[in-house]
C-alpha cells in the first residue's frame, strides 16, 4: 500500500473519530501556544523589565567614583568629558550622565538653615538614569540646562529644615552661597539613601556661579538591562583606566551584584514555573494521544485482523497508526500556532512591546517539529501494538 493511501485512510480515521480527540488537540494547542508566546515574548518583556527603573533600583546603575583613602591611593577626584563621551559608547549602555557635587554649603530660606546638605549638579538624564523621580513638582528640565536657570529640586528633608508647616515650597526662593535659586520640584525616590538630604541644580548653573563645583566628581551609567551589567562595568573600567593611567588603581566602578543575583534567580524561578506548567499540558496531550490510540486499537481489532487477513503487513498496520498520532499531534500544533500568533499579537498590542519575530518564527517551526515527534513518541506504544495482533485472534475479538 502506498504512503499516499494510508496517508489518506489515517485522516479518514482521525475525521471520523474526531470527537474523541477533540481534547487532546485542544490540550497540545494550549501548551504550544503558550510556548510560542512565551519564547516570542520573553526577551521583549525582560527588556521592557530591564528599563523599568522602579523595579529594578540601582541593579542596572554603575558609578565610578575614586578611593577617598588618599593616603593609600591618590586620585585628583574629577573625570573629563571625553571619559564620559567615551563611556556613552560602549554597547549595551542606556546612558551616562556627569555630577558635580559638594558637602561645603549651606543653603537658607529666611531665618532656616539647612546643614548636612548634599548639593549636586546635573544634567537633565540625571532623573532617569538614577532613579531620582520628582514626587511634587518637576525635575530639572533640559531648558533649565541650557539657559542656565538658577532652578533646585529638594530631598524631602531639606524641604522640611527649610520650610515650616505647611508650607508649599514650589516657586519659593532659597539661598545656596549667596545665590538665588527658585524651587520647582521636591525628590521623590527612595533607592538613595542621600537623596532625602540633597539639592539638585542644572551643572550649568553650578558650574557657572557656585564655588568648587566645576570638576566632574561621578558618572553614573545605566545598563540597557540586567544581562550586560557586568560586561559594561569591566568596560567602564578599561575606558577609564585608559583614559587615565596614572590614576587608574585609585579609580572605582561600584556595582550591585547581590541586587543582580536576586533578580535573576526570581526571573528563572518564574520561568521554571511557567515552562513547568507548560511542559506539563504538553505531557497531559502526549498521554491522551497514547490513551485515545490505544483505546482506537482495542475497538478496531477486527478490522485491523481483517486488513492483515487481506494482505495488510505489520509495517503497514503500524505506520497507519503512527499517521494517525502524528495527525492528532500536528492538528493540535497548527492550532496552537493560530492561538499563539494571536496570543503574540494581543500581548504586543497590550504591553506595547516589539516581539522578536526571528524567535517568532522558529517557534513556529519548532512547534511543527515538535508536533511530529510528540505524535510519533505517543502512538508508537497503540502502533506497535496494533502491528503485533495476531490474525486469528484478531479476527475471533468481539
Amino acid at each position: 500500500m502506498l504512503v499516499s493511501d494510508l496517508t489518506r485512510l489515517s485522516l479518514r480515521q482521525i475525521y471520523r473519530n474526531k470527537r474523541r480527540y477533540k481534547g487532546v488537540v485542544i490540550g497540545i494547542a494550549l501548551g504550544l501556544a503558550g510556548f510560542v508566546t512565551v519564547l516570542t515574548m520573553g526577551d521583549s518583556v525582560e527588556s521592557d523589565v530591564g528599563g523599568n527603573l522602579e523595579l529594578l533600583g540601582a541593579a542596572t546603575i554603575l558609578k565610578a567614583t575614586w578611593d577617598f583613602d588618599r593616603s593609600e591611593r591618590w586620585h585628583h577626584g574629577s573625570y573629563s568629558q571625553k571619559d564620559l563621551e567615551d563611556l556613552r559608547q560602549v554597547p549595551g549602555v542606556a546612558g551616562a550622565t556627569p555630577v558635580v557635587w559638594s558637602f561645603e554649603f549651606e543653603p537658607t530660606y529666611g531665618t532656616n538653615k539647612a546643614t548636612g546638605v548634599r548639593l549636586l549638579g546635573v544634567e537633565p538624564s540625571y532623573h532617569l538614569i538614577c532613579n531620582a523621580p520628582v514626587s511634587v513638582g518637576r525635575p530639572i528640565s533640559v531648558e533649565d540646562f541650557i539657559a542656565k536657570k538658577s532652578v533646585c529640586v529638594l530631598g524631602r528633608n531639606i524641604k522640611k529644615k527649610l520650610f515650616n508647616g505647611d508650607i508649599d515650597p514650589l516657586g519659593k526662593t532659597i539661598f545656596i552661597s549667596g545665590n538665588q535659586f527658585r524651587v520647582v520640584g521636591i525628590i521623590g525616590g527612595i533607592d538613595d539613601v542621600a537623596l532625602p538630604d540633597t539639592i539638585i541644580v542644572p551643572i550649568t548653573v553650578a558650574r557657572t556661579i557656585l564655588p568648587d563645583m566645576y570638576h566632574i566628581r561621578t558618572i553614573y551609567v545605566r545598563t540597557e538591562n540586567w544581562d550586560v551589567v557586568e560586561r559594561v562595568r569591566k568596560e567602564t573600567s578599561r575606558i577609564l583606566a585608559r583614559n587615565q593611567p596614572n590614576y587608574a588603581e585609585a579609580m572605582i566602578v561600584d556595582w550591585y551584584p547581590e541586587a543582580l543575583k536576586h533578580i535573576k534567580r526570581t526571573v528563572l524561578l518564574v520561568k521554571l514555573f511557567l515552562y513547568a506548567a507548560l511542559g506539563a499540558i504538553l505531557l497531559i496531550g502526549a498521554l491522551g494521544i497514547t490513551n485515545v490510540m490505544l483505546a482506537a486499537v482495542r475497538e478496531r481489532t477486527t478490522e485491523i485482523g481483517l486488513r492483515k487477513a487481506v494482505g495488510a503487513t505489520d509495517s503497514m498496520i503500524m505506520t497507519q497508526f503512527l499517521m494517525e498520532g502524528v495527525g492528532i499531534s500536528l492538528m493540535g500544533a497548527a492550532l496552537g500556532i493560530i492561538l499563539g500568533t494571536i496570543s503574540v499579537e494581543i500581548t504586543e498590542k497590550c504591553f506595547n512591546t516589539v516581539p522578536a519575530y526571528s524567535v517568532f518564527v522558529a517557534s513556529l517551526f519548532g512547534s511543527l517539529a515538535f508536533g511530529v515527534i510528540l505524535g510519533v513518541v505517543s502512538g508508537m506504544i497503540p502502533a506497535k501494538k496494533a502491528s503485533e495482533l495476531d490474525v486469528a485472534e484478531a479476527m475471533r475479538f468481539e
